[in-house]
């Protein structure tokens, strides 16, 4: 039952002492008591409040009880509250019958036992409770019946419409006038009456009216809207089927969410050197409630790899559309170069900024292939889940407010090792976030199934069915990041005008180089000549602007090493110069340090190849080229 407040009761004596005396003994009861020393201020109680039982002295100065009672009666408000009479024992007997004449329902003699009063009153207190429970109860019912999203009428038994609410007003294009008293099906295309008049029947018979089914509404306009139609019957308590309740649900908005979603959504997973990727998205409450999880996997420049996987607050078309804002702003800061905390804070500021209502959670992390080093920055999400080589799990706490909660706020960056054969799992609550238990319950799940290891692909379809993700009321999302053993014989990289890309590819260079047999000399000479080349093209061929410079790495069986870098040119508007002697010097360092080294100058882009074979080698291991294995997948409605 609903909680409502405690029963309340009136008590009427003239004398404080009978009063403090009946407080105590309705103390036991846990109910509400008001005092009124006089007739006339228990009229103005009864004027505005409500009353379980009234406790009236009969014998008082003034107004006495009879008075008091009969003006109670008289009243629509307080006409039916019960009134017991105190009166002394010697009262006569015509004094009695006419308390019961005003409206009195019993009677307690001076001295009366506390126990009995007790009873008494404990009966009326408990009546007036269940039904304020009822009328509450029967409130919250009505109510949720006209804020229902859906098209719902209450129908008598052979379909016509006894009551039906807004929200069918408005999917059918009629008023109430016209829905009610009319058959139910009449909203319905011709075509679709009869399955419904069928249900109904079944309904009423057998008090079930099958599977929900497709259907169309057709509205004032003859404008078809399809919907989906599920009628329950509504039993008395004997079991009988007394009403039947038909529920029309208008797909429009899931199918438009859906269709928004998925457009939405990164069509596959990045190409990244060191990385294998997996990805998975669908609706909650089986693909029934588009809501507005995302998740976006960015290949940055210097052989790193951005994570993005958020949540915005709430179902339909509003929150899949505000997905798809905050997901191509977090993309555009991450390409502008920003690093964990100041994307964190952008994002926050432009959420602010929208003056939005829904709340978004977000976790933005950057992996550095080259150091195996996982940087993010949470705010208000789950945390990820480190998977260590042996299987060993790892949750890495530690989060700042759900964007927009506040204007500013100064996020903090954690920092997790992402070696090779190492996993990260980035995902959205509804993964593990079950009604009536613990999120730590849904955790311990998630943690248990991915233990096991393997694939990114085998290790979301463990966690998917350990978590029971198709029963989830809420999206499913996850990103799983597994770390490789080896870069590959060939590795194609990117690099712009950033410190951080700058540096992440020396070392993932170097990296690469050893994997490929090189020596320590050798790595040196190499990643110190690829270097020239690097800072040369985003000088002299891009001008430092926001373009981006081509880098491949690759060894041949006999263990000749070749780095290619490819400039794209500066932008139009410029030209690049006709000589520069910094260039000239850096020419010849890259010389000394390879074997060959060929120059493809252009004004539209030049390409700059260095080659040295390596002294051993052991090259890596069988497999050919490895850009990174990728797998993504989207489940939802068509």
């Amino acid at each position: 039952m609903v909680e409502v407040e405690p029963a309340r009761i009136l008590l009427v004596d003239d004398r404080r002492e009978n009063r403090i005396a009946l407080q105590a003994v309705l103390e036991p009861l846990a109910v509400d008591v008001v005092e009124a020393e006089s007739g006339e201020q228990a009229l103005r109680e009864v004027l505005i409040q409500d009353f379980a039982v009234i406790l009236l002295d009969v014998q008082m100065p003034g107004m006495d009880g009879i008075e008091t009672a009969e003006m109670i009666k008289a009243r629509e408000r307080s006409r039916d509250v019960p009134i017991i009479f105190l009166t002394a024992a010697e009262s006569d007997l015509a004094e009695v019958f006419a308390g019961y004449e005003a409206g009195a329902v019993d009677y307690l003699l001076k001295p009366f036992d506390p126990l009995v009063l007790r009873s008494k009153v404990k009966v009326f207190a408990d009546l007036d409770r269940h039904r304020r429970q009822l009328r509450r109860s029967d409130e919250l019912v009505r109510n949720a019946f006209a804020a229902a999203p859906s098209g719902m009428a209450l129908c008598d038994l052979d379909g016509l419409a006894l009551q039906v609410n807004p929200a069918l007003e408005r999917l059918s294009g009629r008023p109430t006038a016209l829905l009610e008293r009319a058959p139910i099906h009449d909203v319905l295309h011709e075509r679709d009456r009869p399955a419904l008049v069928e249900r109904l029947a079944a309904a009423a018979t057998l008090g079930d009216g099958g599977e929900p089914w497709s259907a169309h509404v057709v509205g004032a306009d003859g404008t078809p809207c399809p919907v989906t139609i599920s009628v329950v019957a509504v039993r008395d308590v004997h079991g009988s089927s007394q009403q039947l309740l038909v529920q029309m649900a208008d797909e429009r908005d899931r199918r438009i969410a859906a269709t928004l979603q998925r457009a939405l959504l990164p069509e596959q997973l990045p190409s990244v050197v060191g990385v294998s990727l997996a990805a998975h998205i669908a609706p909650g409450a089986g693909g029934t409630r588009v809501g507005g999880d995302w998740y976006d996997a960015i290949a940055l420049p210097g052989g790193r790899l951005g994570i993005v996987v958020g949540d915005v607050a709430g179902h339909g078309v509003d929150a899949a559309a505000r997905m798809g804002e905050l997901r191509s702003v977090a993309r555009a800061y991450a390409l502008e170069g920003h690093g964990t905390v100041a994307l964190v804070e952008r994002m926050n500021g432009y959420h602010a900024a929208l003056g939005a209502d829904l709340m978004t959670t977000m976790v933005f992390a950057i992996l550095e292939i080259d150091s195996g080093t996982l940087r993010f920055v949470n705010a208000g999400h789950p945390p990820p889940l480190i998977v260590e080589e042996d299987g060993t799990t790892r949750i890495i706490e530690g989060a700042g407010p759900p964007l927009g909660v506040m204007d500013t706020w100064r996020y903090e960056e954690r920092v997790a090792t992402l070696a090779p054969e190492m996993t990260a799992i980035l995902y959205t609550d509804g993964l593990v976030e079950r009604r009536g238990e613990r999120l730590d319950t849904g955790l311990g799940r998630l943690r248990d199934a991915v233990a096991a290891g393997g694939s990114p692909e085998e290790m979301v379809a463990a966690a998917l069915e350990a978590t029971d993700a198709e029963a989830a009321d809420d999206d499913v999302t996850l990103v799983v990041v597994r770390g490789e053993a080896r870069l590959g014989r060939v590795a194609r990289l990117r690099l712009s005008p950033d410190p951080d890309a700058l540096v992440s590819l020396r070392r993932l260079t170097a990296r690469w180089l050893r994997e490929a047999g090189a020596e320590a000399d050798e790595t040196h000479d190499l990643v110190m000549a690829a270097n020239e080349a690097w800072q040369n093209a985003l000088e002299h061929g891009t001008q430092f602007a926001r373009a981006t410079v081509g880098v491949d790495l690759e060894v041949d069986a006999h263990h000749e090493v070749t780095i290619t870098v490819r400039d794209p040119g500066p932008p139009s508007r410029l030209s690049r110069p006709a000589s520069d002697p910094d260039r000239g010097r850096g020419v010849e360092l890259m010389r000394a340090l390879a074997d060959e080294v060929t120059l493809e100058l252009a004004p539209h882009g030049s390409t700059v190849r260095l080659r040295r074979a390596l002294r051993v080698g052991h090259g890596p291991a069988a497999g050919g080229e490895q850009d990174g294995v990728l797998h993504s997948s989207f489940e939802g409605v068509e």
